[in-house]
């Protein structure tokens, strides 16, 4: 892990929920694959908030990341953010991948925007789901080849039978307000539509909260089926559902 400074070169204004920023930083962007975040702070702001806040990157150019963040947040062009990365492991994807299935689940789907234009690229049909607060998000910016859809607030959706059995691998997000509960509805509702979930299908992208994104804190810990613990920060954010203690 990394700690660069990054400057604000511009913030561009996507709806009046997101806005992007546009970071300046050298020889730090192309470390970081779809699936990896960064902890920042603003240089001037030390102590506030106490511990760094996670940053998506959801582009990367040439001494450029562009991070996604609140529009309800007032950053300035020139101001220098300290930036730890990259957090986590890549998103693990099939060798054989043909169909995706995104979801987030009332918050930002930003955890996976980095990945739908890699997808894309290596010919991969990718469907984002959006449910919630999710239905705020702008996608008239995202890759036109990319299908979205409208769910209901219950995380349903017309077709929704078809939709599930066509994807190879499904990652998801949801809002951090209680994120265990809400992805144990998730895995319900899995379970229901499918007559078994196998193993590296149906992955939860965790956002706890990271103080030191090493493994070092315990603040991220998770406890899976066999007794092992994993930490978030180092082996996450996705994690298979199939090994998540979830209440039967």
């Amino acid at each position: 892990m990394r700690e660069v400074q990054a400057i604000i070169e511009r913030t561009v204004r996507l709806n009046e929920h997101y806005q992007n920023l546009h970071l300046s930083v050298q020889d730090f962007g192309s470390d970081i694959k779809p699936g990896q975040s960064l902890l920042a702070r603003l240089a001037e702001e030390t102590w506030d908030p106490y511990l760094r806040e996670q940053w998506w990157p959801v582009g990367i150019k040439k001494d450029e990341i562009i991070v996604e963040r609140p529009g309800s947040i007032t950053y300035e062009p020139g101001q220098v953010v300290s930036l730890l990365g990259a957090v986590g492991q890549p998103f693990r994807y099939k060798r054989t991948l043909r169909n995706v299935l995104l979801i987030a689940d009332d918050t930002a789907p930003s955890p996976l925007v980095m990945s739908i234009p890699w997808l894309i690229s290596n010919r991969v049909s990718v469907t984002l789901v959006l449910a919630g607060q999710a239905n705020q998000y702008p996608t008239n910016k995202l890759p036109p080849e990319l299908e979205v859809i409208h769910a209901n607030d219950d995380l349903s959706w017309q077709n929704m039978v078809m939709t599930v059995g066509w994807a190879d691998q499904v990652f998801v997000v949801v809002k951090g307000d209680d994120e265990m509960r809400r992805m144990t509805r998730v895995w319900e509702r899995f379970k229901n539509l499918r007559a078994s979930v196998d193993k590296q299908y149906l992955f939860a992208v965790m956002q706890p909260p990271q103080p030191c994104g090493v493994g070092a804190c315990g603040g991220c810990l998770l406890t899976l089926r066999e007794g092992e613990v994993c930490t978030i920060c180092t082996q996450g954010p996705a994690i298979d559902m199939t090994s998540i203690p979830f209440p039967e």
